[in-house]
Formats: structure tokens, C-alpha cells, sequence
């Protein structure tokens, strides 16, 4: 059930984690399932988070152009969404990997010497 993944996803402490998380969703995936897909977009071998981030991008855009029905359809829709949710566990994850800086949340008054208010 697709529940599970996202939750061992949610679960995930470490990047690592999230991509193995990944690895192991698509090991599920028979031969049969994976046919289903674009050629474009059937996932190759899972390393690191740059191999799981062109694969979401390559199925965004494959699901975005699809005409796709039926079981076809099911199979990209299933497969880009826990897609979609490892990338975005991943960037919850990674922190300081790109991005620009708006991370992680404030956690209270920060430490740094302030000018005090006279």
C-alpha cells in the first residue's frame, strides 16, 4: 500500500535513508508495472539523491505531456506521486544542498550579538 512508503519516507532521518526509502519502493515494481511506463521514465538504478531528483523531473514532465489511460495511467500517476514525495522528503532532508537559504525554520531568538535597544 502506497501509505507505507510515504510513511517510511516521513520516517526517513538522513538522505540516505530517503533514497534507500526509494530504492526499495521501485524494487517493487514488476517487470510488468514497469512496462507500463514511458520508456523515457522507467527508473534506473537509485544511488543518490541526484539519480531520485532526474528522475522526478523526467516523470513531471512525462506525466505533464502523457495521454496516458487506463492501467498506463495508474502506473505514472503511482510512480510520480511517491516520486514527487521522496524529492520533496529529500529537500526537507538535504538543508544545505542548493537552494537558496530560506531552510530550515526559526527555533526562537538567535544567539548572535544584536545592537540592544537604549
Amino acid at each position: 500500500m502506497m501509505t507505507s512508503w510515504y510513511s517510511q519516507l516521513d520516517r526517513a532521518k538522513t538522505v540516505g535513508d530517503a533514497v534507500a526509502v526509494a530504492r526499495d519502493f521501485m524494487a517493487t515494481w514488476s517487470p510488468e508495472e514497469l512496462a507500463l511506463l514511458p520508456p523515457s521514465c522507467r527508473p534506473g538504478r537509485l544511488r543518490d539523491e541526484e539519480d531520485v531528483e532526474a528522475l522526478h523531473a523526467t516523470l513531471v514532465e512525462a506525466y505533464r505531456q502523457s495521454r496516458a489511460t487506463g492501467p498506463e495511467l495508474d502506473a505514472l500517476q503511482r510512480i510520480t506521486s511517491f516520486v514527487v514525495r521522496a524529492s520533496i522528503r529529500l529537500a526537507e532532508l538535504g538543508g544545505d544542498s542548493g537552494g537558496g537559504g530560506s531552510g530550515a525554520p526559526s527555533t526562537g531568538p538567535s544567539r548572535s550579538a544584536s545592537p540592544a535597544e537604549e
